[in-house]
């Protein structure tokens, strides 16, 4: 369990708050205790799970995973509708877990989301799992799958208006578009200035490339603020600030405009939330070979605002908090 502060990012005030209420939201969910619907092990309950492609802590072999008896919740297929079981400890935290449970299964917040409705709430899961996939790819050949980008190219307005806002403040701003399987936007941004010299790293990704790139650079603004105010009891007492006479600064040459960044992305998928769900499954599905899995977190449908977590067999989510520059 965690008794850290929920934050949030926005560009206003009411917009921060929202996000982090949401989190609040999405944290509270997680830890509280969650439906059981089996007991026993893949090989007779969930013969269909993929346990192999599950987030583990180690690798084992397929068979031995399939004979060894979990707790089992129920989801939704996002391909099919379908329902699938998914074992708990995907979900549950360790000090959740009763002293006799199996602890094989990593369980992170990777694809944890709330949101005002069901549809809402799963996207947001899947995008953030997309955007975990991609950048575990991307630091996998030491940041080769990156372009980076000219901040002064920007043209989404939101995306300019918060930049400016930085420049302003005197901050350094490096941002990247990185390439991954999914054909989504997904973007890096890294903050750093003299007055708290140290690198402050963010991810985003959306079907829209403006709103991705807003998220990483609000997630590192996040992720900086973090530390200054020491409102979060998960990370570490000090973080090391780097020696500004070692540091490199933001790339200004050989950078790459963002209209011609970004024109190669296939156009975003349109409809409602529930019809980009089905599209961004679909990609995801293509990709590692499995339907993504949303379980319900919420008891009673009929609050205004679900909580989900999202779960991707096949997908990998960095370790480390850190996003190596």
């Amino acid at each position: 369990m965690s008794v850290s502060t929920s934050q949030g990012k926005g560009a206003t005030p009411v917009l921060a708050k929202v996000s982090a209420v949401m989190e609040a939201i999405e944290l509270w969910h997680v830890e509280q205790p969650l439906p059981i619907t089996a007991y026993g092990p893949a090989v007779e309950v969930a013969p269909d799970c993929p346990v192999a492609a599950l987030p583990l802590l180690a690798s084992h072999p397929e068979r031995e995973l399939a004979r060894v008896a979990w707790e089992w919740m129920s989801g939704t297929g996002l391909v099919d509708g379908a329902e699938q079981l998914l074992p708990v400890d995907l979900v549950c935290r360790r000090a959740q877990r009763p002293k006799w449970a199996p602890d094989l299964l990593r369980a992170t917040s990777t694809g944890l989301a709330a949101g005002n409705t069901y549809a809402e709430a799963v996207l947001h899961g899947l995008l953030e799992v997309v955007e975990r996939d991609v950048l575990h790819r991307d630091a996998a050949v030491d940041g080769w799958r990156r372009t980076l980008i000219d901040p002064a190219t920007v043209e989404d307005p939101h995306g300019r208006d918060l930049l400016d806002r930085l420049a302003a403040a005197g901050m350094a701003v490096e941002i990247a578009l990185v390439d991954g399987p999914y054909d989504l936007p997904v973007c890096l941004a890294y903050l750093w200035s003299e007055d708290h010299p140290t690198i402050f790293a963010g991810g985003g990704c959306h079907t829209h490339p403006g709103i991705a790139l807003t998220r990483a650079v609000n997630e590192a603004a996040q992720s900086r603020l973090a530390v200054i105010a020491g409102t979060r009891d998960d990370l570490p007492v000090e973080v090391a600030p780097v020696d500004p006479s070692c540091f490199r600064p933001a790339e200004t040459t050989g950078l790459a405009p963002w209209p011609q960044a970004t024109a190669y992305l296939p156009p975003p998928p349109g409809g409602d939330f529930a019809d980009r769900v089905r599209a961004v499954a679909g990609r995801v599905q293509q990709v590692t070979g499995h339907q993504p899995i949303a379980l319900e977190l919420t008891a009673d449908p009929a609050l205004p605002v679900h909580a989900v977590q999202v779960i991707c067999p096949g997908a990998r989510s960095r370790i480390r908090r850190s996003m190596p520059r």
